[in-house]
């Protein structure tokens, strides 16, 4: 990636999507070995693709949950939602004068070969960098490609 820092942008739209589909696999779809055996034990109950529809505190701290169209009452509740990267929804972006500035594309900044945006100075990493360079830039183990592409352009 450091060498060829474009490789990703290069793919046909149907590589990319497989590229995705991989690493989505790989890093989302599948269970931690080390999480297994800590929600696989009676008290916890998964309820996949599933959506709140209601939820209001018991008299006993207890919650009672409306789960497309099912009434159960729990204690705890742990929401795994999915996220879509929007720039115009970062604080510090929307907070300043730069949104106006800032060429996006489907709710991602559109990034140079060094993360960097069209305002000089202006880079995104992480989940933002994902549409240019790939899903693995939602991980942390990119962070030093994204480290050593950015210090490249800033003559570090």
């Amino acid at each position: 990636m450091v060498e060829d820092p474009s490789w990703f942008r290069r793919l046909t739209a149907g590589e990319k999507a497989q590229v995705n589909n991989r690493m989505w696999a790989e890093g989302r779809l599948k269970l931690e070995p080390w999480l297994a055996a800590r929600i696989t034990q009676d008290a916890i109950k998964a309820f996949p693709q599933s959506k709140v529809t209601a939820c209001k505190e018991l008299p006993n701290g207890d919650l009672e949950v409306s789960l497309d169209g099912s009434t159960l009452v729990v204690d705890q509740i742990i929401l795994a939602t999915g996220y879509k990267v929007n720039v115009e929804q970062i604080p510090l972006l929307t907070n300043g004068n730069i949104l106006a500035h800032l060429e996006t594309r489907n709710g991602f900044p559109v990034l140079d070969e060094h993360f960097q945006s069209n305002i000089p100075g202006l880079f995104f990493t992480s989940m933002c960098a994902t549409q240019d360079f790939g899903p693995f830039f939602a991980f942390t183990a990119a962070i030093r490609t994204s480290a050593k592409l950015i210090g490249s352009k800033l003559g570090v």
